[in-house]
């Protein structure tokens, strides 16, 4: 729908006004930038238990509203070695959160980098994980 030129915020795509964090294993990073990034994807592991990354918005008026894109190396389950890769976001009452297991580090990369330019991430691939959000 459009309203004054402006379209309605697609969920899937990252908001263009709030800011980036970057979690690296449950710390926040003080410096972010796209080589910083990719360098901590490429740095994801099995060995680590704390081997994940989380890029996240929080809309600076409403905390609760949220967008991120987090990764980790599956230590188990049907595809252990793989990275999954998980998109959520909780905006007014709607929480979601999509799933998506790939082989290599090229194809994470390449989901982090839409994300970061604040493009609409491809869900299409991805299932439906919101059930688990309770």
């Amino acid at each position: 729908m459009l309203f004054f030129g402006q379209k309605k915020n697609d969920p899937n795509r990252p908001r263009l006004d709030w800011p980036w964090t970057l979690n690296l294993g449950g710390v926040p990073s003080r410096q972010l930038s796209w080589d910083i990034l990719e360098a901590e994807l490429r740095k994801l592991n099995l060995e680590d238990p704390d081997s994940f990354l989380i890029l996240e918005q929080k809309d600076p008026g409403a905390p609760q509203n949220y967008w991120f894109i987090q990764s980790a190396m599956n230590r188990a389950g049907p595809r252990p070695g793989w990275y999954t890769v998980e998109v959520g976001w909780g905006l007014k009452q709607e929480k979601a959160l999509w799933d998506l297991d790939v082989q290599t580090v090229e194809e994470v990369i390449a989901y982090f980098r839409t994300a970061y330019k604040r493009d609409a991430v491809d869900l299409s691939r991805f299932e439906d994980a919101s059930d688990m959000l309770g």
